[in-house]
């Protein structure tokens, strides 16, 4: 379940189609930590950065990273440690490599994925590390990792009624279609004070997943919430370099 909201940290964001004309709200170095919560108990913390942009022949990349890991009481019976890097084109934010990997109590996934544009085509040459098994998927359309979606969304011109999609890359190696729309104003309240924000739902789900995005030109994930047969699981924004 922890896993859960963290992966909503970044599913909370969408796709609309390919555009090049980004207004990008972040840099190099920026780091976004947060504390998870399950019924407001404190369950693990996650750290999303943006390391460096590489230069490449075929153009530059930004080299984003985050880290999830169980904390506190939670630790004691959920062994969580989830890694996950994406190197995005710094025009369209879609990643061309993710590296994957997830340890969560006795299940292990690590995964590589390279995306290639080659004329009409689209491909994903997927490695499953942990079956030592490889293969080649079509897409329909250019993919977002976990990671990546939410600096893509960031880019976006966020407003009421708005509605996105994304293909999303999920594990081990798969890749299914989500929505959202910005349906509401609201605040939103984290351990850097309380800012307005754009209130992000996920759609055709039960119990799907909701972000509050602030309304700046960051665009900042400020707080996620899904709802667990537990109760509320919570990822809240603490601390912003």
């Amino acid at each position: 379940m922890i896993r859960k909201i963290v992966a909503g940290i970044f599913i909370l964001v969408f796709f609309t189609g390919i555009s090049p004309c980004f207004s990008f709200p972040f840099s190099e170095g920026e780091t976004l930590l947060y504390t998870i919560k399950l019924i407001g108990i404190p369950a693990g913390n996650q750290v999303l950065k943006v390391e460096e942009t590489i230069k490449k022949k075929e153009g530059s990349l930004y080299f984003l990273t985050s880290k999830v890991e169980s904390s506190g009481i939670v630790s004691v019976f959920f062994q969580l440690k989830d890694e996950v890097e994406s190197y995005v084109d710094t025009e369209t934010l879609y990643p061309q490599l993710v590296r994957i990997n997830i340890k969560e109590n006795s299940r292990k996934e690590k995964m590589e994925v390279k995306i290639r544009k080659d004329k009409d085509k689209i491909r994903a040459f997927i490695w499953d590390k942990v079956r030592d098994k490889k293969w080649v998927r079509e897409l329909s359309s250019p993919p977002l990792d976990i990671l990546s979606l939410v600096y893509w969304i960031r880019a976006q011109n966020l407003k009421i009624g708005k509605k996105f999609e994304v293909l999303l890359l999920d594990t081990p190696g798969s890749f299914k279609d989500i929505k959202f729309e910005v349906s509401r104003e609201d605040k939103a309240y984290t351990y850097l004070g309380v800012f307005p924000a754009f209130v992000c739902e996920q759609k055709g789900v039960k119990n799907g997943i909701s972000v509050w995005f602030s309304q700046d030109k960051r665009h900042l994930p400020l707080y996620i919430q899904i709802n667990t047969p537990l109760g509320y699981l919570t990822a809240i924004l603490q601390k912003l370099n």
